[in-house]
């Protein structure tokens, strides 16, 4: 199969459901049940048990490893040239692979998340590649007592899912987005772009001066594809500094990024984050603040870091990554 269309996405996923709204801090903890993690990583090992079976031998072979593989911590988002992938090619899978596969990407992310996922994959017809070229791997086994986890990956989306016991982590994870508009006029990150600027923007002179800082390298996210980072110097305003409007902006960036999570991860991490104290928090802007001109943003915590580039291609070429200083990669590193 050497073409995919985004159409084909949707239509082969089972039960992936619509594009999701918006989450809010308020509605975070709201929705969780006692046994929403436990449920989630049942779940998850039924579609991930579901995939394997589907598999040849030959497959088998090709997409799994053992969980204290090193090939689980190397990732990356960047085109094939040069960094051959490993795992099973989303284009080389047969219908009810496929289907499979794409079953299991539905039960490890939110609707909004499943979404974004195929947004972010279409987007490679744009630049004349192929949508399939994505690859699943899997990390030890579903249902063995011992830690194990999966992986989707290429061109401009990594996902990486820990199980352990009744525990899901999902970080780290990195969205990118080229170009930031399509030719059907899609923009598989828009809010993430906008909602930035637009906190910048409402700041006044000398709070504007205090968030705007020199990145260590404008072009680049810092952190790049380590497999364990610790926190950046600070940088930028704390948030305690925001007015209630520029609060809920940097509130919509957070959650904008997590509800790509479902609901029983992205809930508890938006609560944790909010518990955290504005104090503890910082938001800094690098770069032009005028649209396709390149820059920068970051937003971190005592627990998280998150890092927003668009400066290549005349700013119309987004990477994006969450970290977790504790919890990447499920805390096995």
């Amino acid at each position: 199969m050497s073409s995919l269309s985004r159409r084909t996405f949707i239509s082969g996923a089972a039960g992936a459901g619509a594009l999701a709204a918006g989450l809010s801090l308020e509605r975070s903890v709201a929705q969780e049940s006692p046994t929403a993690a436990g449920e989630l990583a049942a779940s998850i090992g039924a579609a991930a048990g579901d995939f394997l079976t589907a598999l040849s031998d030959t497959e088998i072979a090709t997409a799994t490893y053992a969980f204290d593989d090193p090939e689980r911590l190397f990732w990356h988002w960047t085109s094939t040239t040069g960094v051959p992938r490993k795992g099973l090619r989303i284009s080389d899978m047969s219908e009810p692979v496929r289907d499979s596969a794409l079953a299991l990407l539905a039960s490890s992310v939110s609707d909004a998340g499943y979404e974004k996922s195929l947004n972010i994959m279409s987007l490679q017809e744009e630049l004349g590649r192929d949508p399939g070229e994505f690859y699943v791997t899997v990390f030890g086994g579903p249902g063995d007592p011992q830690p194990w986890g999966w992986r989707l990956e290429g061109h401009h989306l990594s996902l990486h899912l820990t199980v352990d016991g009744e525990t899901v982590t999902a970080y780290p994870f990195f969205l990118g987005a080229w170009p930031t508009e399509a030719s059907s006029g899609l923009r598989a990150m828009d809010r993430e772009e906008a909602a930035g600027r637009e906190l910048t923007l409402s700041l006044d002179p000398e709070r504007q001066a205090v968030a705007i800082f020199e990145p260590e390298a404008l072009g680049t996210h810092v952190t790049q594809n380590a497999a364990s980072v610790d926190p950046l110097e600070p940088a930028g305003i704390q948030a305690s500094e925001l007015n209630e409007d520029q609060r809920n902006l940097l509130n919509e960036i957070l959650s904008t990024y997590l509800s790509t999570l479902p609901d029983a991860l992205s809930g508890p991490a938006l609560a944790e984050i909010t518990d955290t104290g504005l104090a503890e928090i910082t938001f800094g802007w690098s770069g032009s603040l005028e649209p396709l001109q390149r820059h920068y943003y970051r937003i971190q915590g005592p627990a998280f870091l998150l890092e927003f580039d668009n400066s290549r291609n005349g700013a119309t070429h987004i990477h994006s990554v969450w970290r977790d200083f504790s919890r990447d990669f499920g805390g096995y590193r």
